[in-house]
């Protein structure tokens, strides 16, 4: 087999710190400055091996990945699961794809740690019940412990800035309420505890609080 010649190598354009290789028999890569290194192929002009080769293709694809997942990352919070899930879309094995999700890790880029905590603070403020956002984590992919530790830390936070559930309910079920004024009570009561249900809070809790939102209302 005739060997592979780098025909040519630049650095990209839009992506700073990567470089674009094009290989003798037209194949373009997108690698990092190690890997050329590593193989040789470094120089316009350099031969390379057919392993040599594999791993500059298998490079090229997981840095795909990382870009991808980084874009990703810039739009909004994702968890590992998430992210692996989108990334399952492109051509790429799952090893390629745990590389590239193991290397955000390391780099700190990926952390469903943080992702956890931001999303059960932000939760909380909006209104919905610690059991609501401990299930909303959950659907995310983030491992029991962190969610439970996530939880727990962002309550603690919450708390000590006033929080409490029953006030947290109250608030949501008095915002509800102005929507249902024109339905017959016992319609507005179910209504709302539905919605008050669904935001996680207990049925007991639920249960007051309508009652209590919907005679003030009156």
């Amino acid at each position: 087999m005739e060997a592979l010649l780098v025909k040519s190598l630049r650095e990209s354009p839009r992506r700073p710190g990567r470089y674009l290789l094009e290989l003798s028999d037209g194949r373009d890569l997108l690698v990092g400055v190690a890997i050329l290194s590593d193989t040789g192929a470094t120089r316009v002009g350099a031969s390379l091996t057919v392993e040599q080769v594999a791993r500059l293709e298998d490079e090229s694809v997981i840095i795909g990945l990382m870009d991808r997942a980084m874009d990703a990352l810039a739009r909004s919070r994702r968890t590992r699961s998430e992210l692996e899930m989108r990334l399952r879309r492109r051509e790429a094995t799952p090893a390629q794809i745990r590389v590239a999700l193991d290397r955000l890790e390391a780099s700190g880029v990926l952390s469903d740690e943080a992702v956890a905590h931001a999303e059960a603070a932000s939760r909380l403020r909006k209104g919905e019940a610690p059991a609501r956002v401990r299930q909303q984590l959950r659907k995310k992919g983030v491992a029991a412990q962190r969610v439970s530790e996530a939880v727990t830390s962002a309550l603690d936070e919450a708390r000590q800035e006033g929080f409490d559930e029953a006030g947290a309910c109250r608030a949501v079920a008095e915002k509800r309420a102005r929507s249902l004024s024109t339905l017959e009570p016992a319609v507005a009561e179910r209504r709302l505890m539905a919605y008050l249900l669904r935001r996680g809070y207990s049925g007991s809790i639920v249960r007051r609080v309508a009652r209590d939102v919907l005679r003030r209302t009156e």
